[in-house]
């Protein structure tokens, strides 16, 4: 009777051990494992820590796409160099000074409707061109200008074509922004444009 009752007690120990041992077990799987809800926000967090940038929308009307068009404008304007701006209403219009035989002459290109190229670009159709008061060939101007003087990478000017280009991009470099035009809309006031913001 004495050799049953211990054997009795052995196993009563060996199944206290064991349920130990399994819950001990399924502690720790549910400790050290995520939830659905937890994973999804991993895989989340871990794409977005591979991106580069992250992507706003922004919309602008005349006077604010004015002012920040010929903020970054000034920013990328050459010291001594020709200084122009930019203005949109009805139309587009860029005005600016440049020296001529040592002395100050003002210029004004007026432009067609603005568009947008392939690259989310703003597109200056040239129609008119006047140095002063003086009325001159939009082509010989554009060419005269692209030759003698230095505007950057920011307008680029296609003499042949009478055009030209803002480039967005180049306007916003130093920030490592990434700007891309999607709508540009005269009649109803609306400048659409699609901004990259660097995350790091």
């Amino acid at each position: 009777m004495e050799e049953k009752k211990v054997n009795y007690w052995k196993w009563a120990f060996f199944v206290l051990v064991g349920i130990l041992f399994i819950s001990g077990c399924y502690l720790a799987t549910k400790v050290t494992s995520q939830t659905k809800e937890q994973t999804n926000i991993a895989k989340v967090s871990d794409k977005n820590s591979k991106q580069k940038y992250t992507s706003v929308d922004v919309t602008l009307d005349k006077k604010q796409a004015n002012a920040t068009i010929n903020y970054y404008l000034r920013k990328n304007q050459k010291k001594g160099k020709i200084k122009y701006r930019f203005l949109v209403d009805k139309s587009a219009i860029m005005m600016g000074t440049t020296k001529i035989l040592g002395k100050n002459v003002s210029f004004t290109l007026y432009y067609t409707k603005p568009t947008l190229d392939k690259n989310g670009n703003i597109l200056l159709k040239v129609k008119s061109v006047a140095i002063g008061s003086l009325n001159a060939p939009a082509g010989f101007i554009l060419k005269y200008v692209k030759n003698n003087y230095d505007l950057g990478k920011v307008a680029i000017i296609d003499p042949k074509a009478k055009t030209i280009t803002l480039d967005l991009n180049q306007l916003t470099k130093k920030q490592d922004v990434l700007v891309k035009g999607t709508k540009l809309d005269l009649v109803n006031d609306e400048f659409k444009f699609n901004v990259k913001v660097p995350l790091k």
